[in-house]
């Protein structure tokens, strides 16, 4: 689309009485400060969008008296001939004083503005007048960066960056990747992610959980080695077997002191056994149930996060469908615009239409060619019959061609609409299967998170079973043991009884000797039982030693591919910064800036010759900025009249497709007695001075 002034007609419009300006392809606006030249660009503005040129709606377009008070009871008017596509619309818009009477009184009060509109001298409604000059402008910031030089550069950087973006080539991540074999290993990825960030997210997530569990391996390891008890058991064995071995001699040393004393040594003896037996037992339960406890655990933990990742991925995608769905609704909304562009054409009949004033009969074929006498009346009829009936020939096959035109015109522009009507539905049933994808993945983020709660449920259940477990069994549960003890017990009373009536001194000494001896006995027993769990421990810590091999290799793999997709994206970036500043003739663009991670920054600074934007004078920040409305008047498709204030910073002839309108600040000038120009200053004399340039707004055209 090609938008051009072609002229603007002002009453009443801040300190502009009256005054009209016809524009050419460039027009210059000349005059000293506070002549009017930004009122121009201000009315302009305020005709489309309500609006002075620098954005602020709330903004007085009233004029002023010599006082500055308000002027009332005037009409401010603004009309202006905008040519669309070579053809011209005039838009008009008014502005009156509401004045109300109160009720009972003669007095009336200002009630605000009321603002009547018009297109084409048609009364419009100012909903219809905006939508009008929204369809044709496309959006209010569109117009501004194509008609502002200063404007693109006061936006965000971030905005600045979004709409450069759409210069690049459009070159998918595979397709990228595919130029260089070193990228391979990313390629799966690549297809499936939506974007690289997806990726880096995904590979930092893997790699932090895998150096996390890589960090718990050794504390878990330190934490199995100090549960081990330092303890030779073949020595303990030995020691065992040869405190038994004494404990006997010593039983028999008592039998043949008395018979009765020697039975009774040799029961409490047997149940000594029998109870040291059950200790085992009992103490390989416990060790048992403590591996059992310490495997589930594990488990547990694993679905956790198993369920977290899923959990993650989950609200990813949702990410990913809710970009895919704007982007999907700004694409069926650019389809909108271009069906309204399309259904607006008309068909041009003029080349189609018969020509009347072509066919008019010759009445110098009425007269003979040899003798000039004028032919036969029946002759003449004839003549005129038969011109006639080709001029009525010539109409019907101009009326046929003119009807076949015009239907094929109405069936092409019937199926380009319906083309667009077929994108827009499937935009719009990709917009909704997405949004039904993203309401089940909700779901399933709701049912995950209650799997999830119970995994770590589970986990911590666990851990609390494990703490309860205690380091030796409590044998006054077990049914058999508390009868065994309590028979040794009476056992070890009868003794006592029997050497209190009459044991002499041997027996005495040898059950005290027995009785340190069977307490060792315990001792070796209990260390003997502690000992037994120790080879569960060592398989445990070579299974965590395993486990530590495959996680470093898993950490080496992640730290790999994040270098190599970092590496990607640079030269992707590379690539990308190429393309969108190959666009521009003067402005360079820096779009990303390298950290001290190695890592990249996202950013936006316009430079020129190296030198930043913000470090330009006056006149290279007009051109890098005409610069800009060049490349993004193409990116757009569309053309707008091109608003250039404080051109006078100017060094340089501007050439530009679009329509130039340079508004310049010029003092008052005068020629003095050698006939040289110079602004009005204190040597200016009238008497003697011719004033070439009185400083009033001037409009020239080229």
């Amino acid at each position: 689309m090609k938008l051009k002034i072609r002229s603007l007609h002002m009453e009443n419009f801040k300190g502009i009485k009256s005054l009209d300006v016809n524009f050419s392809n460039k027009t210059s606006i000349k005059g000293q400060n506070a002549a009017g030249k930004t009122t121009i660009f201000d009315a302009f503005t305020w005709l489309l969008f309500n609006k002075n040129s620098a954005g602020e709606e709330k903004f007085n377009v009233r004029p002023l008296d010599k006082d500055g008070n308000r002027i009332d009871n005037v009409e401010i008017k603004v009309v202006g001939v905008i040519d669309v596509d070579g053809k011209e619309v005039e838009l008009s818009k008014v502005q009156k004083q509401n004045w109300v009477k109160k009720r009972g009184t003669d007095t009336v009060t200002l009630q605000g503005n009321v603002n009547s509109f018009e297109i084409d001298g048609y009364p419009k409604s100012e909903a219809d007048f905006k939508a009008y000059v929204s369809n044709l402008a496309q959006s209010e910031d569109m117009f501004k960066m194509l008609t502002n030089p200063q404007y693109f550069s006061s936006l965000k950087w971030k905005d600045q960056r979004d709409i450069l973006m759409r210069l690049a080539t459009d070159v998918s991540d595979v397709e990228l990747a595919q130029t260089d074999a070193k990228y391979a290993p990313l390629l799966g990825e690549l297809e499936k992610a939506p974007s690289t960030d997806d990726i880096r997210a995904k590979f930092s997530k893997a790699l932090s959980g895998w150096k996390k569990k890589q960090a718990e391996i050794p504390v878990r390891i330190d934490e199995a080695e100090k549960s081990k008890i330092d303890v030779d058991v073949a020595e303990q064995e030995l020691a065992k077997v040869d405190l038994v071995r004494r404990i006997a001699e010593c039983d028999k040393k008592m039998e043949n002191a008395g018979s009765t004393l020697g039975d009774l040594r040799s029961k409490e003896m047997q149940l000594q056994f029998d109870m040291s037996g059950i200790m085992q037992v009992m103490n390989d339960e416990l060790s048992a149930k403590r591996r059992g406890l310490d495997s589930a655990k594990d488990d547990a933990t694993r679905e956790f996060n198993d369920l977290h990742n899923q959990i993650q991925s989950a609200e990813n995608q949702i990410k990913a469908n809710e970009k895919t769905i704007s982007d999907t609704d700004a694409e069926r909304k650019n389809l909108g615009v271009e069906y309204n562009a399309e259904f607006s054409k008309a068909f041009d009949e003029m080349p189609y239409l018969f020509d009347e004033s072509k066919w008019k009969f010759d009445e110098s074929t009425t007269v003979c060619s040899l003798c000039g006498q004028k032919l036969p009346q029946d002759k003449i009829e004839s003549l005129k019959a038969d011109f006639e009936q080709k001029k009525a020939d010539a109409k019907a096959r101009a009326t046929k061609q003119l009807e076949d035109a015009r239907k094929a015109f109405d069936d092409a522009k019937g199926a380009k609409l319906k083309g667009l009507i077929d994108k827009g539905n499937a935009c719009k049933a990709d917009i909704e299967r997405l949004t039904k994808e993203n309401a089940k993945l909700q779901e399933d983020i709701v049912a995950l998170k209650e799997q999830e709660s119970k995994a770590l449920a589970k986990q911590n259940d666990y851990a609390k079973q494990l703490s309860e477990i205690p380091a030796e069994a409590d044998y006054s549960q077990n049914e058999e043991y508390v009868k065994l003890k309590t028979e040794h017990d009476k056992i070890l009373a009868d003794i006592a009884k029997v050497e209190s009536e009459g044991a002499d001194k041997v027996v005495t000494d040898l059950k005290a000797e027995k009785a340190d001896l069977q307490s060792q006995l315990e001792e070796v027993n209990k260390v003997i039982a502690q000992a037994a769990n120790n080879v569960a421990i060592d398989d445990r810590i070579e299974t965590l030693r395993d486990e530590q091999k495959e996680i470093g290799q898993k950490v080496a793999d992640q730290e790999q591919m994040l270098y190599l997709l970092e590496e990607f994206i640079r030269f992707k970036l590379d690539k990308v910064s190429e393309s969108i500043n190959s666009h521009f003739k003067t402005v360079n663009f820096k779009l990303f800036e390298m950290q001290l991670n190695g890592g990249m920054k996202d950013c936006c600074e316009c430079t020129v010759g190296g030198v930043p934007y913000s470090s330009l004078n006056s006149g290279h920040k007009i051109v890098a900025g005409l610069d800009i409305i060049r490349s993004l008047s193409e990116l757009y498709g569309v053309s707008a009249p091109i608003f250039v204030d404080n051109a006078e910073s100017l060094t340089s002839e501007q050439t530009m497709r679009s329509q130039l309108i340079l508004l310049i600040a010029k003092k008052p000038q005068y020629m003095d007695e050698h006939g040289e120009v110079h602004d009005i200053d204190d040597n200016y004399d009238p008497t003697i001075h011719k004033l070439v340039y009185d400083g009033s707004l001037k409009v020239e055209g080229v």
